[in-house]
């Protein structure tokens, strides 16, 4: 594989940070081809999981299929919006057309769906265990991005609100991040989130920003990114912005440290670095990349 890596230096009139330009423009091996893929993630493991609108496939880094999740084997989804592997031994799975979060074994036998609500102001003063009777009644919302973070709480967009909920380790709805508006603190679009050991990542796409947030939902700082940001992901100390055809590092420390372009014919919709590749996910394929 040849990659064709373009050194320049610039000035980021983002918080004055210089960084490095990379570009990516050939050297995309095919690993997978998929219909309607929208989200990719790794587990501790080095396993690959990528969702479909209907399925959650698990690879390895050969890109032979190791399991799946599919209306046959954890009942029928509705729309899969996304999908946390965890550390292998649980994944969680956000069902963006029923409102559920479902979780699974590594063994994929459902364990416990849990209702997102639409009115979770509501549901916080009065049944945070939505898994309940009562929780049937409740006008669901629309979960598009989840994370599970180090603590075992449970991070999740909710499209219909346009705010992050959080569930603490014991899956009980404890509070609510980002009211609406453009202040500090608050939310427009939130498209996706993702966690490290103490902070939560959200791509704002209206807002053009990532908003950084400690798990009691206190604001630490924004990250710049763009109107047409896609998603966020966090990697080792690093954390990952990525746009249609760029992918912006940043440190845990909110520095600009590189900018990679990638000049391939499909949009990217994630990215993520494994040993010495980048995994690339469009629409339709799963690439990887050599990249120093």
């Amino acid at each position: 594989m040849h990659t064709l890596p373009t050194l320049l230096v610039l000035l980021v009139t983002f918080a004055g940070i210089v960084s490095a330009q990379d570009t990516l423009s050939t050297g995309f091996e095919i690993i997978a081809h998929f219909s309607e893929a929208q989200v990719l993630e790794v587990d501790p493991e080095g396993l690959i999981y990528v969702a479909t609108v209907t399925e959650v496939v698990q690879l390895g880094q050969d890109g032979r299929i190791r399991g799946s999740l599919d209306g046959t084997n954890a009942g029928a989804f509705g729309e899969i919006s996304d999908v946390d592997p965890g550390n292998g031994l649980i994944w969680v799975v956000a069902d963006a057309e029923h409102g559920h979060l479902l979780r699974f074994s590594k063994e994929l036998l459902h364990l416990e769906s849990i209702r997102v609500p639409r009115r979770a102001n509501v549901e916080l003063e009065r049944s945070p265990r939505l898994d309940l009777h009562d929780g049937l009644k409740t006008a669901l919302g629309r979960p598009i991005s989840i994370s599970v973070g180090s603590t075992g709480a449970l991070f999740v967009v909710d499209a219909s609100s346009q705010r992050v909920l959080k569930w603490d380790a014991s899956r009980r709805l404890e509070r609510v991040i980002g009211d609406f508006g453009s202040g500090a603190g608050q939310l427009v679009d939130p498209v996706s989130l993702s966690t490290d050991r103490s902070l939560l990542y959200v791509a704002d796409r209206a807002l053009g920003l990532v908003k950084v947030y400690d798990y009691f939902g206190g604001l630490v700082r924004n990250l710049k990114a763009t109107q047409d940001v896609i998603s966020v992901t966090t990697a080792g100390t690093e954390v990952w912005v990525v746009l249609p055809q760029a992918i912006w590092i940043y440190d845990n420390l909110g520095s600009l440290s590189r900018q990679i372009v990638v000049e391939h014919d499909s949009p990217l919709l994630a990215a993520l670095p494994i040993s010495d590749h980048i995994l690339l996910l469009t629409s339709t394929q799963l690439l990887r990349v050599r990249f120093d």
